[in-house]
């Protein structure tokens, strides 16, 4: 009897000990959005574990409870002061979260009140009813024979749920911009051709860009020769090619050309400036902007000058001269670019640009038409901006502007940020097929050292790990340290999530470069283990050396799957991953100064 007494004594202590060690239970309950004006609540009382719990919810909130919850899907991370940590899904409905309704309309034929709008209802409790806002008695579900305009409709079921949709019947011979224009030839040769576009059709607010530079809807002191106008009105453009006659006289072909000498440096004046006539009658007349009457002028500073010059028939013409400062060569205009993607989805995207170099001061014209240095309010989606200086020269850059569900997001680093666009034939002519994307990365990073230019290659796989398209983007001057590259592959005729970012991070010391995304950087990042793959319910990583500081799981379209922002040492776990499809996905692990993004198999 005295060995039973010690053998219970035995198992009563094992007992005790799995206590101490018991796994995290998160004991979650929620209240659902009963009111439909976000009233839903969640709690969170974990028992089990080490104590001393911390909460991540999928909304940001660290506190134990979180409210003002709307229908839709949520998570929460509990760990304890072991770090040991468990996740727990749940989701907010509402009583009308399902009630919907599409319209699918039919526009009106030229002239005529032959529209359609036909309604369909998905969700809720039948029987339906409908109030459309064309007027008494138009409570019927669909809408035919009616005529151009924006009608809108609420829908309300046997509980008295609510929902309400819009849409818009256009006039068939109104969808389109029609550009108008009425020219007139130079008439006598002095250059007074004119040139003004009256659009109609398409939304009915207009932006203009003259081959010339000028954004107004009229242009004037037009020579002969040829020009254009792109019209916008928002969403579509149209551009127009036209010609400027000019009637033959003593004067018409009398011009004359310049040649300059560049400043030796910024703060020399001894550059200087000459003028050749042509197609005139000696002898000439020469007279500068500085008051100088000769064919040269000399000790010219940095700065714009012009000539008036005449011949011995009257026939007169104006001339400008650039004189630079760069040391015997032309300062080329060039920009500085900055952007912010929409990561909200309520088109809060920003851009901005700086001019550098040509000849100030600069216009700016953006291809949605605004002008000045910077823009706001943009959505997801392709964009450009095209600056002039003063001189003849301007450039272009494209960009784009994504939103939270096509961007990979990686760690911030500490130097700046390098955007490029994956503009190869195969994407801006639609020809790119997305179901073939399986992944992609920096593939390249060569330092030439002779002209001091670093060219990174990115490329595009297909399932195979073949590359499906490639594109070369040259860096010049970058500076030493880490820099975070984003390469956007997008084709403007697809829908909106028909495009993606992915973003890589390199790391330059002034002659040599290392790519972190192909895991050649000298850091343990290589080293790594990841298993099962292909996974079914969790991944596990060998964090062995604690690189690893955040890991996170996203689909081919740059959607988080699952997260885990901070992690240990140790084996670190996503898991319940039942629910994910069969497919290829990316995991991203991300350290101090790298990151790594494997592909995985379900």
């Amino acid at each position: 009897m005295k060995h039973l007494y010690s053998l219970v004594l035995v198992i009563f202590a094992l007992a005790s000990s799995n206590l101490i060690t018991a796994q995290i239970i998160p004991n979650v309950t929620y209240t659902n959005d009963n009111t439909m004006t976000c009233s839903g609540t969640a709690s969170a009382a974990p028992t089990g574990g080490a104590g001393g719990y911390t909460y991540t919810w999928s909304n940001g909130s660290t506190n134990s409870s979180i409210s003002g919850l709307c229908a839709g899907s949520y998570f929460v991370i509990i760990q304890d002061a072991n770090q040991d940590s468990v996740s727990f899904n749940f989701t907010i409905t509402n009583p009308c979260s399902n009630l919907t309704v599409n319209l699918s309309t039919t526009n009106c034929t030229p002239g005529n009140c032959d529209g359609t709008i036909q309604l369909t209802v998905t969700g809720g409790s039948a029987p339906y009813s409908y109030n459309w806002s064309n007027g008494a008695g138009a409570t019927v579900q669909n809408q035919t024979f009616i005529c151009a305009g924006t009608y809108s409709v609420i829908c309300t079921d046997v509980n008295g749920c609510t929902t309400s949709a819009t849409a818009t019947i256009a006039d068939s011979s109104m969808l389109s911009i029609n550009a108008n224009m009425i020219l007139v030839d130079d008439t006598n040769g002095f250059c007074y051709g004119s040139a003004s576009a009256f659009p109609t059709g398409g939304s009915g607010t207009y932006s203009y860009l003259w081959s010339t530079g000028e954004t107004t809807y009229n242009i004037s002191n037009l020579c002969g020769g040829n020009y254009s106008v792109t019209i916008w009105d928002g969403t579509d453009s149209v551009t127009v090619n036209f010609t400027i006659q000019s009637s033959q006289n003593p004067c018409a072909n009398f011009t004359g050309t310049t040649s300059a000498v560049f400043a030796s440096n910024p703060v020399s004046c001894d550059g200087s400036a000459s003028v050749i006539p042509v197609n005139g009658t000696a002898p000439y007349n020469y007279l500068w902007s500085n008051g100088l009457t000769t064919q040269s002028i000399a000790n010219l500073c940095t700065g714009t000058y012009t000539v008036a010059l005449e011949d011995s028939n009257g026939c007169g013409v104006t001339l400008t001269v650039f004189i630079y400062d760069s040391i015997g060569t032309i300062s080329n205009l060039s920009a500085n670019f900055n952007s912010t993607d929409d990561y909200s989805g309520n088109c809060d995207g920003f851009a901005s640009i700086t001019p550098t170099g040509g000849i100030a001061p600069y216009s700016v014209l953006w291809s949605n038409g605004q002008g000045g240095g910077s823009i706001s309010n943009l959505c997801a989606g392709i964009y450009s901006v095209t600056i002039w200086d003063s001189g003849s020269d301007s450039t272009t850059v494209d960009f784009i502007i994504a939103d939270s569900s096509t961007t990979y997001g990686n760690n911030p680093f500490p130097n700046v940020t390098i955007n490029d666009t994956l503009y190869t034939d195969l994407v801006t002519n639609c020809i790119i097929d997305y179901s073939v994307i399986d992944s992609a990365s920096l593939y390249q990073a060569v330092y030439d050292s002779i002209n001091q230019n670093l060219y990174v290659t990115w490329a595009v796989y297909s399932p195979t790990d073949t590359v499906y398209i490639s594109d070369t983007l040259g860096l010049a001057g970058l500076p030493p340290g880490y820099h975070g590259l984003t390469i956007s592959v997008y084709c403007p005729n697809k829908s909106g999530n028909d495009f993606f970012k992915i973003e890589s991070v390199i790391y330059f010391d002034g002659s040599t470069v290392w790519m972190s995304t192909l895991n050649v950087t000298e850091n343990a990042l290589n080293n790594i283990s990841i298993y099962p793959n292909p996974f079914t319910h969790s991944i596990s990583v060998d964090n062995k050396d604690g690189v690893i500081k955040s890991m996170k799981l996203v689909d081919l379209n740059g959607r988080v799957l699952s997260e885990v922002p901070s992690v240990n040492s140790g084996m670190v776990k996503l898991d319940q991953l039942d629910a994910i499809s069969s497919g290829t996905y990316l995991l991203i692990l991300s350290g101090e100064n790298s990151s790594g993004t494997y592909k995985v198999i379900k």
